[in-house]
């Protein structure tokens, strides 16, 4: 197949935009903004691990035997490989194709990511849509049905099964973009564009005034020659002009247009802008958990829940593990962990597996603690009632630690030995 995109570049070369840029899959990604929002993603994405769980005896618990698929999708790419194309085929098409090869069994045996501009959706009178792929000449290679290839969409309106892409719906704003880009570069090779007027007190020919010209240009235009040393023969005299407004405009343009497409992708600003400080949370931990909430969770709960709805029995599913992002310091770490292991949510072994740890030999990590002092509320009064005996029956005497533990209990015990402060006189000489 051909290279990423290049079907777009091939046919139309892209929509032209009132900026009279072209715009189109690949050269969308020249702009900066877009490369870093959709890179920052992908990455962000790709590199969580997944993790294969069931609720078959009612409780999340991690599954035994995953299928291979879980942990590398195909034989010829690795997970974080596989899970980046899908990623960026939904940031930039705005859908991700999954060709499912199954087994003999009709079991899920590899995962391939298809180019999203080469299926065409098929739509079924009740959601059954079937999905017509094409190679780089245009030729059919086949038509696959739900079983065959997962479609995930991103932003869907009703009645369309095709996911809109983020980049024809902000094309206006990347051919700024890019345009803004041409003009600064432009501005900064001419180097002497507007800068300043050469007058000259007497009445030059043309020629003399070409060469005046030809001379000033070779010696001082670009950016080898900025901050030269001119000179100036005839009585000739160089006066700057200060830059318009409408040419230093080109800077705030940029710096919106970044803003714009960081907006498009929901990353926070300071992420694709250094000059942007952020404004929320109060340290790095909470704005990298702002950034997964905000960013991240809507693009890996549309993967996950297609994922497990369309590929895994019904009561298994996977999940991308996003507390390998937000593990907190060690100290903090540390705390919620006694925290968690006093109360009895956690035992330590599922500590030591969140840090990649082994368990406990002898299965003594296996164990759950909670607080002796605790009770439920509403209950003191009957723990109470349990404590104390029954009517008519005599309390049960504490053990006596003096007793030999080989007598019979119900044989009667003599008082000299077992009561001595009430046998002071038996015991006292005559």
């Amino acid at each position: 197949m051909a290279s990423d995109w290049e079907r777009d570049v091939e046919t139309s070369g892209g929509l032209r935009t009132a900026s009279g840029r072209k715009v189109n899959r690949r050269n969308s990604l020249q702009m900066v903004a877009v490369y870093a929002c959709q890179s920052l993603i992908g990455d962000a994405v790709a590199s969580l691990p997944v993790d294969h769980y069931t609720t078959m005896t009612g409780r999340k618990e991690a599954f035994g035997r995953s299928p291979r698929w879980v942990a590398q999708p195909n034989p010829y790419q690795t997970s974080y490989e596989f899970w980046f194309r899908v990623v960026i085929s939904l940031l930039s098409d705005g859908n991700a194709f999954i060709y499912t090869m199954r087994n003999e069994r009709g079991e899920v045996a590899a995962l391939y990511a298809l180019h999203p501009q080469y299926v065409a959706i098929l739509d079924g009178p009740l959601g059954d849509n079937r999905y017509e792929v094409t190679d780089d000449q245009g030729g059919i290679q086949g038509v696959y049905d739900r079983s065959q290839i997962l479609h995930i969409p991103a932003f869907t309106v009703p009645g369309a099964s095709r996911g809109l892409s983020p980049l024809d719906m902000a094309r206006e704003a990347i051919g700024l973009g890019l345009t803004a880009e041409e003009f600064g570069s432009r501005f900064f090779e001419q180097g002497t564009t507007m800068a300043g007027v050469i007058e000259h007190p007497g009445t030059p020919r043309p020629d003399e005034a070409r060469l005046l010209r030809d001379m000033f240009r070779k010696t001082h235009a670009g950016v080898k020659n900025s901050h030269s040393v001119g000179v100036l023969t005839g009585g000739a005299q160089f006066k700057p002009i200060t830059l318009s407004p409408e040419q230093a405009q080109f800077l705030e343009t940029r710096r919106f247009q970044k803003a714009e497409i960081a907006l498009l992708y929901r990353v926070p600003a300071y992420l694709v802008d250094s000059s942007v400080s952020s404004t929320w949370g109060t340290g790095i931990e909470e704005q990298n958990k702002f950034f997964v909430d905000q960013t991240l969770m809507p693009w890996i709960v549309r993967i996950e829940q297609a994922v497990s709805t369309f590929l895994l029995p019904g009561l298994q599913y996977i999940r991308f593990n996003v507390d390998a992002r937000l593990r907190a310091k060690t100290k903090d770490r540390y705390e919620s962990y006694q925290t968690a292991l006093s109360n009895g949510f956690l035992n330590a072994d599922e500590i030591r597996a969140m840090e990649d740890l082994g368990p406990l030999p002898k299965k003594l990590g296996q164990r759950y603690y909670r607080p002796l002092n605790l009770g439920v509320v509403g209950e003191e009064d009957k723990a109470a009632k349990e404590a104390k005996p029954a009517a008519g029956i005599p309390p049960v005497p504490p053990p006596n630690p003096l007793a030999d533990p080989n007598a019979d209990p119900n044989a009667q015990q003599d008082p000299k030995v077992t009561d001595q402060g009430n046998n002071e006189e038996a015991n006292t000489p005559g």
